[in-house]
């Protein structure tokens, strides 16, 4: 006689807003017939046994962002969730919405989940869900849900891909003002920073009682790689940001930019904790459900469905801020289609213990998600794309003076304040009635900023608010739910004794397994370079001397290795012999296929052959024959693919654009190097290995060496050559640049007058005789001009 069916095991990739949404609404729904588990890496087990965020002290960031939430999203919450949310803050800055930080939404859920963790019925892990994590191994689980993000691993896993409708870029100026603080420094009212965010296209703030938040700053693409060369010289130091220091922060066309959006708002540089190049790829997920098959037990398959919400599922345009709301009308309406299958299929049957949810009674979810991204990638996302600043940028004069135009542009721009506010205070749900923006704080607006910006602001449309309007996609007409069958939250839980070690996850190392075949051609052996050349899989000498532009540790050519094998059994008898290495706690193997093989075989009976040695390893079939490759989608954890962004990702390389300022580097005076000789010398009396580096400065020619630690921090520099057009040199011999992309003046250049290039340079200058075209170059914050042409 079968035994009676346990509790639904949901197993949940990621810990932000939209997996916490997921778990606390899919917990109060279903109760002791639900056990959820929640893998998440930023959290950790403090000395008294409890799970909490890291933060400082664990050297860690919180995202402080602030976002709107919609009330008709909030109101879908079980009306304990509403109240729990918004305890501590409560604050109504746009119509019919509420701004709250994430890390404050954060808090609140992990605080309302807390109870059902203490009660057992959530479990929280605090590591990286991956492919050998135990839940995965064992198989013990009935439902997979990945809401771990753009980068998601579960996407991965079940081999989802995603499509993307387009590209822009922008910068994130994260911002925290003191309480006691003189008049002058206080930030504008949130009615304030309303109109003036929604009259123009270039600059938002987004904030939290006016306090703390962001601005963010449209770039085009030209400006977006400026500012991340800009940031290069001061990332990575553990040191305040202190953008007031004209020193460390000159002046430059970029954070002219930066600091004109910060007079636009009135925030204090003193102020800015935070400046982040922020790459937005509006994309989403061919599918959102995948239906697996368990290779655990083969005598008694069983179906595992996969499910993606968020970000994983879905990326939109963050400005019109809809983000988060998605997210979340994605995790309540998976939890309600899940109860629901739960109460049609498996209550009736429970002593049936191979009995599952059904693919089919999921299509409802995807037609959801369907209709969702619709809705804010379509009606929202797209119509901010569709508006690029690039095209406002083209329009300003290039004239470096007020000219006869600023009047009529500065006419232009106060008439869209006026405009925008005249719309908002008559709106019925305006939340700030009681405070009226007067005449006055408009015109100060203009005694803040330069001629230059107010003429970028009057040709930067305002905001398509009329556009993005429309029926709202809401859960409650896909999933009707009575809440008032929704369970009260625990009240009395006595939390159960800790059974692991206060501990953070420790580092993982990969063993990827490259299987191409006897000849490998000419592309791929670049790849295979690429990857061993990169700061994961460095080998110290080649990657100094090929001067790549990521910031590393020496350490990790220890860590990650790639081995190439021409053939299948090859790389199996290197299995076998290596067994011990692949047994290590902290190994991760991953195989690469290079396909075709020419090894007559079909590539499911490959995997299957690598899959006997090594069980649920991770593969990658690297091809452009997907005809031939449909078959091996069966697989969980099998990646299909012909992009090398694909191929990075998998090996662990590090493709994110978006910069941290709590990374720690070395203090001391940076210099731009080539390193031309590296020398491994003895141990030390500690038994650490050391290097011997000589370096020539790529800017003077000057010989540097270095003698450090192998497992040292270094800091390889990203260098820049761009051209400019010489607008003037003055007689301190100061050459002023025109970018001909961005229609913008450079910052002025010291030409060394010692130097090769500027005694023929002057010269052509001075006969006037055509445009001079200069290449500089750019690294760690320096410039120096390196050649010239003369275009008759």
């Amino acid at each position: 006689m079968m035994g009676t069916r346990g509790p639904l095991v949901v197993l949940v990739s990621g810990g932000g807003p939209v997996s916490l949404t997921f778990s606390l609404n899919l917990a109060m729904m279903m109760g002791e017939r639900v056990k959820i588990i929640i893998y998440e890496a930023r959290w950790f087990v403090d000395e008294r046994g409890n799970v909490r965020w890291q933060d400082k002290q664990q050297k860690k960031t919180r995202r402080n962002q602030v976002v709107i939430l919609q009330d008709h999203v909030i109101q879908q919450f079980p009306e304990n969730i509403q109240k729990g949310l918004f305890k501590t803050i409560d604050e109504r800055v746009w119509p019919t919405s509420r701004n709250i930080s994430i890390r404050e939404v954060e808090d609140r859920l992990f605080e309302l989940l807390e109870p059902f963790t203490a009660s057992g019925q959530v479990e929280l892990i605090c590591e990286q869900l991956d492919e050998q994590s135990k839940h995965l191994v064992e198989g013990n689980f009935d439902v997979l849900v990945g809401a771990d993000g753009s980068n998601s691993f579960v996407r991965r896993y079940c081999n989802i891909q995603m499509i993307s409708e387009g590209i822009e870029y922008a910068c994130g100026v994260g911002y925290d003002v003191p309480e006691d603080i003189s008049p002058s420094d206080q930030t504008l009212h949130q009615a304030l920073n309303c109109i003036l965010s929604a009259s123009q296209t270039r600059y938002m703030v987004s904030s939290s009682l006016s306090c703390q938040g962001y601005l963010y700053i449209r770039l085009g693409k030209n400006e977006y790689e400026a500012l991340r060369q800009c940031l290069q010289k001061v990332q990575n130091r553990d040191e305040p940001l202190d953008l007031p220091n004209r020193t460390k922060w000159p002046q430059s066309p970029i954070l002219s930019i930066i600091r004109e959006g910060l007079k636009f708002f009135n925030i204090n540089e003193k102020f800015i904790s935070r400046i982040a190049p922020i790459e937005i790829n509006v994309r989403h997920a061919s599918v959102v459900i995948r239906e697996l098959r368990s290779e655990i037990n083969l005598k008694e398959p069983k179906k595992i469905l996969a499910f993606l919400v968020g970000d994983a599922a879905m990326n939109v345009h963050f400005w019109p801020g809809r983000g988060m709301n998605s997210g979340m009308k994605a995790a309540m309406a998976l939890a309600r289609n899940i109860q629901r299958s739960y109460i049609a299929n498996i209550l009736p049957h429970r002593q049936e213990n191979h009995s599952s949810l059904p693919f089919l009674d999921f299509l409802d979810y995807e037609s959801f998600m369907a209709r969702l991204r619709a809705r804010e990638q379509q009606g929202r996302s797209l119509r901010v794309l569709a508006s690029p600043i690039d095209l406002t940028l083209k329009g300003v004069p290039i004239n470096p003076y007020p000219n006869y135009s600023y009047e009529e542009h500065r006419e232009q721009l106060k008439k869209k304040l006026i405009d925008t506010r005249e719309e908002f205070q008559g709106l019925p749900d305006w939340p700030h009635k009681t405070r009226s923006v007067t005449d006055t704080e408009l015109e100060d607006v203009f005694n803040r900023i330069d001629w230059h910006t107010v003429t970028k602001l009057a040709l930067a449309n305002a905001w398509p608010t009329r556009e993005m309007n429309g029926v709202e996609v809401l859960v409650e007409d896909m999933f009707p739910i009575n809440q008032q069958s929704c369970l009260s939250l625990p009240k009395s839980a006595h939390k159960k004794p800790l059974t692991c070690q206060p501990t953070i996850a420790s580092r993982r190392r990969f063993r990827i397994l490259w299987i191409d075949g006897d000849t490998i051609n000419e592309s791929t052996q670049e790849l295979i370079a690429t990857i061993r050349a990169s700061p994961e899989f460095v080998d110290l000498s080649s990657m100094l001397a090929q001067g790549s532009v990521q910031s590393y540790s020496s350490s990790v050519n220890i860590l990650n290795k790639l081995d190439v094998f021409p053939t299948t059994i090859s790389a199996l008898n290197w299995i076998r012999e290596n067994r011990k290495t692949i047994d290590e706690p902290d190994i991760r193997v991953k195989v690469i296929i290079r396909w075709p093989l020419h090894e007559n075989k079909e590539l499911v009976d490959v995997i299957r052959n690598i899959r006997t040695q090594v069980s649920r390893v991770p593969i990658l079939v690297y091809t452009n024959e997907y005809e031939d490759t449909q078959m091996a989608f069966e697989f969980p954890s099998v990646i299909i693919t012909n992009t090398t962004s694909d191929l990075y990702e998998f090996v662990g390389i590090n493709q994110e654009t978006q910069w941290d300022d709590d990374c720690s580097m070395s203090q001391e005076e940076q210099t731009p190097v080539k390193v031309v000789e590296v020398t491994h010398s003895k141990p030390g009396k500690n038994g650490r290995p050391k290097v011997c580096l000589v370096g020539i400065d790529i800017f003077t020619g000057n010989r540097y060496e270095d003698i450090r630690l192998a497992a040292d921090k270094i800091q390889v520099p990203h260098i820049i050559k761009q051209d400019y057009l010489v607008a003037d040199i003055t007689n301190d011999n100061s050459v002023t640049l025109f970018n001909e992309e961005t229609y913008e003046f450079h910052n002025e250049i010291k030409l060394n007058k010692d130097s090769n290039i500027a005694g023929p340079l002057l010269d052509k200058f001075k006969e006037d005789i055509g445009q001079i075209k200069i290449t500089v170059l750019k690294a760690l914050g320096e410039e120096q001009i390196i050649a010239f042409k003369v275009i008759e």
